[in-house]
This record gives structure tokens, C-alpha cells and sequence, in this order.
């Protein structure tokens, strides 16, 4: 079985991973990992490291975008405290694909799926489906004035290039719910002046599904939790508790959104 390391995926070669930080992990219809990834000197965002760190540090993305199946494991640990009063999930020890499927290990736990290739990108970015593929979109290269809604579910996004041509990309909700969620989040903070969460509404964080065990069952002896999409009950997601004694305490996704 042939294994390609994440540094050999497009767009994660100037990158770090064993000592970058898991900030989150959501989950909806794609998969995403909150970093602060560790860049190395070659990548186009590299800048000297701060004083008192060793690296450069930048909030990163890793988006696994329309899922076919995956299965995550999140290991009941509490977050690990920073000094600057932050907290991390900790890092990311292995990355990797074999065959179809990528697999991801660390402290926060294990995650296996199949799904496109992930993307790299960082907060100052949108990312949108273009046809078959994906684009990266500068959010300082938007032309706020030709912002405009076609109809309900598309929105029309005018952008400067790279080479400092316009372009133009339409993103449907119904084609990529990630990307319209994502531009329809980014519009509201220029409507309203406050963040929002590209994402949307309805993931499921770590915190979420503690919360709901918490308050459904004892958590005493919970060991790790295990979010399966799509479930073999024919739900959208399944989501079990694992437990010391390896029994399995499950509840249906739906119950969490």
C-alpha cells in the first residue's frame, strides 16, 4: 500500500504539522482543522519568528471538502493550556494518504476519510468551488461594490487575480454549501462589523458533542467520542461515546442540531 505524507499534497509544502496546534475540529459536510501552523521558509507567508518563539506561527485551515465517508475519533482530553491564555487539542503527529483514504493521528485523537483532496488556506481567504476545482480568494482582492445577490442560493463574487485581472465566480448552495456559507458569513461581517463563523451554523465541534453527553449521560468513565459519517442507520451522522470498559454509548447527530 503506497503512503504520500501531507507534505507531498498540493499546497502543504511549506508547512509544519508535528509542531503546529490543533485549535478545533468541526465537522459538517466537510471536515475542518483550526491550526496555528508552524510555516517554513519557503512559504510565501513565512515572516521571522516572534520574540521568545521558534517558529513563524500563522491560523491556519485544513478543509476536507465533500466527504464521501469519514470516521473521527475525539479523545476525551481536556484542552492543554498556553501561556499566552489560549488552548490547543495539540499536534498533528501523523498525516498521510494510502489508497483513498487520509488519515490523520494526534493527541486530540484519529480521524480516517475519504473525500477531495484537502486544502491549505488561512482566514484571510475564502475557498469556493470553480466548476471541478477549488480557488483560494484574497479577501482584500474582493471588489466589495460588485457584491450582489442573483437569486436566492447564488451569490456573485467579482475578484482580482493574482496577475490583476478581474474575475468573476458564482457560488451556489446547492453545489457548495462550504464556499456559500463562507461568502454569505463574510458578507454579513462587512454588513455588520463583527466576525461570524465561515462555516455556518450546525457543526459538530468538540465542545457541542461534551455538552450533549454531559447532559444525556454520566461522563465519568468516557474515554473518547466517535462521529461517523454518514452512519450505517442510515442517519446523517452517528456519534458514540466510548467508554473505559470499551462499550460504546450512542445518540444520533440529530439530537445535536
Amino acid at each position: 500500500m503506497e503512503r504520500l505524507n501531507y507534505w507531498q499534497f498540493p499546497g502543504f509544502e511549506n508547512i509544519y504539522l508535528e509542531d503546529s496546534y490543533v485549535l478545533s475540529i468541526n465537522a459538517k459536510t466537510s471536515i475542518q482543522i483550526l491550526l496555528e501552523a508552524v510555516l517554513t521558509e519557503n512559504h510565501s507567508l513565512y515572516t521571522q519568528p516572534l520574540p521568545g518563539e521558534q517558529y513563524c506561527y500563522r491560523r491556519m485551515t485544513v478543509n476536507f471538502p465533500h466527504p464521501q465517508t469519514y470516521d473521527l475519533v475525539l479523545n476525551n482530553i481536556s484542552p492543554i493550556a498556553d501561556p499566552d491564555g489560549g488552548v490547543d487539542y495539540g499536534n498533528i503527529d501523523e498525516f498521510f494518504r494510502a489508497e483513498d483514504k487520509y488519515y490523520l493521528r494526534g493527541e486530540w485523537g484519529e480521524l480516517t476519510i475519504v473525500s477531495d483532496p484537502p486544502l491549505l488556506f488561512d482566514e484571510n481567504y475564502l475557498i469556493v468551488r470553480n466548476g471541478e476545482n477549488f480557488i483560494q480568494i484574497n479577501k482584500d482582492k474582493i471588489s466589495l461594490c460588485e457584491w450582489k445577490r442573483e437569486r436566492e442560493g447564488v451569490i456573485s463574487l467579482v475578484y482580482e487575480n493574482d496577475f490583476g485581472s478581474d474575475l468573476c465566480v458564482q457560488i451556489e448552495a446547492e453545489q457548495d454549501p462550504e464556499g456559500f456559507e463562507a461568502a454569505l458569513g463574510y458578507m454579513n461581517e462587512l454588513d455588520t462589523g463583527h466576525t461570524t463563523d465561515i462555516t455556518g451554523g450546525g457543526e459538530l465541534t468538540f465542545d457541542k458533542i461534551k455538552q450533549f453527553y454531559a447532559h444525556n449521560f454520566n461522563q465519568e468513565n468516557v474515554q473518547a467520542f466517535s462521529v461517523k459519517f454518514p452512519s450505517s442507520a442510515g442517519h446523517k451522522y452517528s456519534i458514540s461515546a466510548i467508554t473505559s470498559d470499551n462499550k460504546l454509548v450512542q445518540a444520533f447527530a440529530s439530537s445535536l442540531e
